[in-house]
C-alpha cells in the first residue's frame, strides 16, 4: 500500500516537473505583453460557444463509453453514465496523483455492479486507445490541408499512408487483443471521430474569439499533437504547460501566430478545468451509493 502511495507520489512530482519545465520553455518563446493582450481582449460570445462545444464533445464521449460498458452487459442509463463521466473528469483535474478518473469509475462500478474488474479496465482502456486513434487520424487529415506537408518537403506521402493504415490497424488491434467489443467498434469509432471533431469546433471558436482569421487548418494539426501530448503518462493533468509547449514550437514551424497558438492552448485547458467541476454536483450522491 506504502509502495502504490510512493508511486502516485512520484508520478505526480513527475508530473508538475514536466509542466513547470515546459511553461517555462514556453515562456522563453513567446512575447508574454502580446500574449496577456490577446487573451484580454477575447470575445465572450466565441469564448461561450467554445465552452458549449467542448461540453458537447464530453456528452458524446460518455455517450461512446457507454457503449463499452454495453458491451460488457453493464446497462446504465445515458443521465447516470454522463454523471459520473464528469465525476471522473473532476477527479482527473482536481485530485491529480490520486485516483484517476479511469480509476474510481472501475471501482465504483465494480463495486455497485459486481462488473468484472478486468472488463471494466479493458472497456476504459479501449476507450482511450479509439480516442487517441481519432485523434492522429483527423491530424493526419488536417495536415494534409495544412502547411504540415510542405515542412516535410520530400516525406508528404507518409500522411496518407498513416491516414490510410490508422483505422484499418486499430480494427486488427480490436480483432485480436479486445474482441468483446467488435460489436460496438463501428458506432464507437464514429463517435470517437465526433468527439474530436466537436473539440476543433471548439478550437476554431477560440481562434475567433482571440481574432485569428487564417491558418485553421495548421492550428487543428498542432491542437490534434498536443492532445496525443497531452494524453502521455508524464503530462500534467489536463496536459498544463504539455500542450503549450506543442503548440508554440509547432506553430513556429509552420509559421503561424504564437501567441495566438498558446492562447489557445491555456484557453482550451481552463474551459476543461471549469466544465470538470460540473462533477463537483455528484461527489455527494456517488459517495451515498458506496457507503
Amino acid at each position: 500500500m506504502e509502495k502504490s502511495k510512493l508511486k502516485k507520489r512520484l508520478k505526480l512530482v513527475i508530473q508538475l516537473l514536466v509542466a513547470v519545465l515546459a511553461i517555462y520553455l514556453v515562456t522563453r518563446q513567446i512575447n508574454l505583453e502580446e500574449f496577456k493582450k490577446q487573451l484580454l481582449s477575447v470575445k465572450p460570445l466565441w469564448l461561450l460557444l467554445a465552452v458549449l462545444a467542448f461540453n458537447a464533445s464530453k456528452i458524446l464521449s460518455a455517450f461512446r463509453l457507454n457503449y463499452f460498458f454495453r458491451a460488457l452487459d453493464l446497462k446504465l442509463s445515458e443521465s447516470y453514465n454522463l454523471k459520473l463521466y464528469y465525476l471522473g473528469m473532476l477527479y482527473n483535474q482536481v485530485f491529480p496523483g490520486g485516483i484517476g478518473g479511469d480509476g474510481y469509475k472501475v471501482y465504483l462500478l465494480n463495486k455497485l455492479y459486481q462488473s468484472p474488474i478486468k472488463g471494466l479496465v479493458a472497456a476504459t482502456l479501449i476507450d482511450r486507445i479509439s480516442g487517441v486513434v481519432a485523434l492522429g487520424f483527423l491530424a493526419l487529415a488536417t495536415a494534409l490541408l495544412g502547411n504540415t506537408d510542405t515542412i516535410l518537403e520530400g516525406y508528404g506521402f507518409l500522411l496518407w499512408v498513416g491516414l490510410m493504415l490508422a483505422y484499418p490497424a486499430y480494427y486488427v488491434l480490436v480483432h485480436y487483443v479486445f474482441p468483446t467489443y467488435k460489436k460496438v467498434n463501428h458506432i464507437t469509432n464514429l463517435q470517437a471521430i465526433g468527439v474530436q471533431a466537436l473539440q476543433l469546433l471548439c478550437v476554431w471558436l477560440l481562434l475567433h474569439s482571440l481574432g485569428v482569421s487564417s491558418g485553421y487548418f495548421d492550428y487543428f494539426t498542432l491542437f490534434l499533437i498536443s492532445s496525443v501530448a497531452a494524453a502521455l503518462p508524464i503530462s500534467a493533468p489536463g496536459g498544463l504547460g504539455v500542450r503549450e509547449f506543442v503548440m508554440v514550437n509547432g506553430a513556429g514551424l509552420l509559421a503561424i501566430d504564437l501567441n495566438a497558438a498558446v492562447a489557445v492552448a491555456s484557453l482550451f485547458f481552463i474551459i476543461t478545468l471549469l466544465s470538470s467541476l460540473i462533477g463537483g454536483f455528484f461527489v455527494r450522491s456517488f459517495k451515498k451509493t458506496v457507503e
